[in-house]
Formats: C-alpha cells, structure tokens, sequence
C-alpha cells in the first residue's frame, strides 16, 4: 500500500478540463498541475498555499458611506530641509484628502465623483489629473490649487526626460502633450507642445509610461497599438509605430515589474518584452492559464477601472477587476511572478476601487486599497478579516487517478502537512468519482512540547502562536476512506480570525498503479 506524497506545480488555471494526468516526479511523489479553484490566498515558495492577509481601515471615520475611494498616492516631497516629508493623499467621492494617523483632513473639493484619478510627481510637485472631467490640481503638501500654466484637462501624465507629458483631453483623445522643460506648472511657454498620435485609427491615448528612455504610448481601447517615441528634445521626437492590435485599456492597469511593463486590454494581460518577442501569439499572454475566464467571466465595459500595482517584496502584482455582471470592482486578481510559469489566484473577498503602494509604519511598503465606502483599506495585515469581516480561503484540485482510471482504488487514510496556527481547524473535503462530496474538520493547533529533549517550545490555543519548533506538523484527516477511480482534492479555511498554511498531503492508498518518472523540472 503506497504512501502517496503531493506537490503542487501549477496555479490556477481554467484552460484545462477537471481531470489531470497523474504526473509522478518520484517514488511515491505526485504532482498536481494546475489548480481549479485558487480564492482568497497567496502562494508559498514551496508551491503550497497560505489564507491571503487580511485588511484593516486607514481612517476611522468614512469621507461618506457611499464615497468611492478612487485613488490613492504615497507623495514624498524632498524640500531644502535635507528630510524628505510624506503625504499620503486621496481621492473619495467628489473631494481630495491628505490622511495621517487615521485622520482626513479636506483638501479640494466640488470635483467630479467616481472618475479615475492619476498622480506625478515632478520638481516635488504633485499633479492630479480626474480623467479629463476637471481642471488638473497641483500639490505642494501646503497649497492645493489648480494647475499653473494653462495646461490642457487631462486625464494621465507621466514625467518622462524632465517634462510632463500628458493625454486623455476630451476633445483631443489622440494627441499627445508636453511641458516645457523642468517645469509641470507650463503648458505654453516655448519648448511645450502637442503631437497627434494616428488620430484617425478608431483609437484614443489610453496610457503612458516611461520606459528605457522612450515614452511609451498606449491606445485603444478598440484595436489597440502600441508606438514609442524616442528623442529628447520636439525638434528630434520621433514616433515609432510598434505593434498594431494590443494596447491597453487605462493608465491605471500598466505596472512596472522586473524592468517590464505590463499591461492589460481587452483580449489579455500582456508583458512588452513578450509582446516584441512574439506579438500577439495567444500563448505568449500573461494571463493564458485564465484565458477564458478573462475573456468570459470579467466585465469587459469595465475594464477602464482596472487598477493594478506590484507589490515588489512579495513578488506578485495585484488587478482590481469587476466580474461578469458587476458594476463595481468586486475582485482582485493575483499574478505571481516568482513562479515559471506565473500563477494566478483570485481575490473575490475584495471590492475596491483602487490600489497603492504606500511606505507605511515602519517604512514598510504596503498596499492600500480603497474602498466604495468612503474607507482605505490598509493590507497585508496578518489579521485574517477584512474590516473585520471573515472570508474564506478555497483551493480546490483537479481529479486525479493515481495510476489507470478504470482501476478502483482504496483510500486507508489520508494525512496534511500544516503550519499549526493554535486551537483552530480547516476543512478537507475529498470527492470519489461522482459521489458526494465528503469533508472532515482538521485541527491545525501545535503540539505542546517543553524540555530540553524535545528542543521545541510550542504554545497551543486559541490566541497564541507557534514558537520554536512547532512551526510544521503533520495530522490525520478522520476517517478518510473510500473506493474510488479518480479522486478530487479541496481546503478550505473560513473562520473569522483563523490562518490556513498547509505545505504537504499524503494519501495511502491501495490498489494505486504509480510508475516511476524523472523528477520535474
């Protein structure tokens, strides 16, 4: 009777069927593919899986209870003192805030409610652009006041060879303007300017980025193309069309991640250096492990409100999205760049509007996310709740034979490796062909251990965590049994409070026909 042991290879993905082959890396060792449900988690180095952190609220009264949070920024401003000064600044419903220690304080008010804001910061000004509706803003973290000099309405910029350049103005959604030289607050003087970029192409200026010393236009969002512009100065800027059919869908999706950029339309998420690799070869997509869930199950109208940032120390970059019949953001979808090839998970405990990356208590960056609520949610809390909501941690496998399918097999127990936090449990579940699903409560509490013999000092209740050596025990799942010929595999963790960190599964099984195969790759 062999003791089956698991490794998780893959991440989510809803481009294969229910059933993967069983693929054995060693003796006794399986490998389980791909994942078919993969919510409300993160991934570990070892390929397992841990209960996503949680979130707690930023300011402890609401700008409204129906504010939408729209967008958020970290601005550091250097000044002469030597000590460069930190505010963090936000857009919710029709106002601008600054925030510190929980406490908003009104900055700018009367704008446009629910657009979709972006920030630059330039000569240690913060300039502010509401998707074309107002009158660009500048901050000096003192006076908050219309833009100087006269520039266009706007909707994104980005500080690129000491000038702003600047697209989404409504009458011209295809021209691309700049600043003069060393100075955002001028718009006019000599040295600014405009350039149309293919304005007859059924296309508008959808984003901007600086990138290995070229500005990097983006339209769409019907077609799409991709053109740079090289030059430093308007009597040398040139536009090099790139690619024709990709672009992106908003400013607010492109992100910067291991010196790409990636970005998103409306058939993909798509990294630049692939796409000048392979152009627009469906399997060089980021997000071609979810194809079809990206094409079919996300709102595609609303994908000019995707927002996304990488959160560079955990290696995975996160997407605010809304799903198949939402008229606000209701998700986050993860990409974890770590993994070759990336996997993904998803978020539904969320619904936010925006997303930062903030240099938070103890200039740790963290991201900030806000809500529809008038609330910013601060994130990567090791709370497991979300404002004190619980949510639930699912991941679900495919099925799998453990040798020939027409073979009938006997589970004798089954056993899980976790990380122990306290008095708690989490829920197996194991389905046998077409039967009923059927679930057993694991307890996931350390064992308590003192002496010098033992070398382990584990603290085991409700409230405490693990010391010492405690940090990896094995339990046995009651009464796991059955006959099968392809089994299905899910956790489960829901509780208010609780964490879930599994790192192994092991299943003994009888009548299991495992060959020998090279271990992966």
């Amino acid at each position: 009777m062999p003791t089956i042991q698991h490794v998780i290879e893959g991440g989510w993905s809803t481009e294969n069927g229910p059933k993967a082959p069983t693929l054995v890396r060693g003796e006794q060792l399986v490998g389980v593919p791909w994942l078919l449900r993969a919510e409300n988690l993160v991934y570990t180095r070892d390929g397992w899986i841990q209960k996503m952190p949680g979130a707690s609220n930023v300011n402890g009264t609401a700008t409204g209870a129906t504010d939408t949070v729209g967008g958020i920024v970290d601005y550091w401003r250097s000044g002469t003192g030597g000590s460069p000064a930190q505010q963090r600044t936000l857009y919710a419903g029709t106002a601008i805030y600054t925030e510190s220690s929980g406490t908003l304080t009104s900055r700018i008010t009367g704008l446009v409610a629910d657009q979709r804001p972006w920030f630059e910061v330039m000569n240690d000004l913060l300039v502010m652009a509401f998707s074309g509706t107002d009158v660009p803003r500048s901050s000096d973290q003192t006076t908050f006041q219309n833009l100087a000099g006269s520039p266009p309405n706007f909707a994104f910029h980005v500080n690129h060879k000491t000038r702003m350049f600047a697209a989404g103005v409504a009458t011209n959604q295809s021209r691309l303007y700049y600043s003069i030289v060393d100075n955002p607050e001028n718009w006019t003087g000599a040295g600014s300017g405009s350039i149309d970029v293919y304005p007859d192409d059924g296309d508008v200026i959808t984003g901007l980025a600086s990138h290995q010393n070229e500005l990097v236009i983006f339209k769409g969002p019907n077609r799409g193309r991709i053109v740079r512009m090289t030059g430093s100065t308007p009597s040398d800027f040139t536009l090099v069309p790139q690619f024709r059919g990709i672009g992106s869908v908003n400013q607010q999706s492109i992100i910067t991640a291991g010196g790409d950029l990636v970005f998103w339309d409306n058939l993909a998420i798509h990294s630049l250096a692939a796409t000048e690799r392979f152009g627009d070869y469906a399997p060089s997509f980021l997000s071609d492990p979810i194809a079809s869930y990206f094409t079919s199950e996300l709102n595609h109208s609303r994908f000019a409100f995707v927002w996304g940032i990488n959160y560079q120390a955990k290696g995975y970059a996160l997407w605010t999205v809304s799903r198949a019949g939402a008229s606000t953001n209701d998700a986050i979808l993860l990409w974890d760049y770590r993994f070759t090839p990336a996997r993904f998970a998803l978020w539904p405990a969320y619904a936010v509007a925006s997303l930062a990356m903030v240099l938070d208590t103890s200039s740790e960056p963290t991201p900030w996310a806000g809500s529809y609520t008038g609330r910013v949610r601060r994130m990567n809390r090791a709370a497991r709740n979300i404002a004190d909501t619980a949510y639930s941690a699912d991941m679900l496998w495919p099925y799998l034979a453990y040798g020939n399918a027409s073979d009938e097999k006997t589970i004798q127990h089954g056993r899980v490796s976790v990380a122990p936090k306290g008095d708690t449990t989490f829920t197996l579940g194991w389905q046998r062909d077409g039967a009923t699903q059927q679930t057993q409560s694991v307890n996931q509490g350390g064992v308590s251990t003192l002496g010098a013999s033992s070398d382990q000092f584990t603290l085991d209740n409700a409230t405490s965590g693990v010391l010492g050596g405690g940090r990896f025990i094995g339990r046995h799942v009651p009464q796991m049994e059955g006959t099968f010929q392809e089994l299905q595999i899910q956790m489960t963790q829901g509780s208010l409070d609780v964490d879930f960190e599994p790192h192994g599964f092991e299943l003994d099984v009888s009548g299991a026909g495992l060959a020998r195969a090279p271990l992966a790759g």
